[in-house]
Parts: structure tokens; C-alpha cells; sequence
């Protein structure tokens, strides 16, 4: 059976989440966690990885 939070990023962090909009990845969603933290949820991609990692 397929876990599908195996297939998805959550991106809590501002300056990492502005790194991806300028590297073009679009986000699924943009919402406040129930500890009132705002996060955008990410489709995990290969590109998705390599643009975390540099």
C-alpha cells in the first residue's frame, strides 16, 4: 500500500520556501499548522530534493 506523506514536503521554513519559488517549484497548498506555524506543502520531486540540497 502506497503512503502518500512518502510523496509530500512540508516547507515550514520562509527562506527555504523562497528559495523554491525563485527556482520555480509550485507549492500544492499554504496553510497554519495546528501549533499556528505556516507551512507550504510541497509534491516531493527529484528536483524538488536537489534544490533543498544546495
Amino acid at each position: 500500500m502506497m503512503n502518500i506523506k512518502e510523496h509530500l514536503f512540508w516547507c515550514y521554513d520562509i527562506e527555504l520556501q523562497r528559495k523554491l519559488k525563485a527556482a520555480g517549484v509550485r507549492y500544492i497548498t499554504c496553510a497554519i499548522s495546528l501549533k499556528d506555524q505556516k507551512f507550504w506543502l510541497y509534491q516531493k520531486t527529484d528536483e524538488l530534493i536537489e534544490i533543498i540540497k544546495k
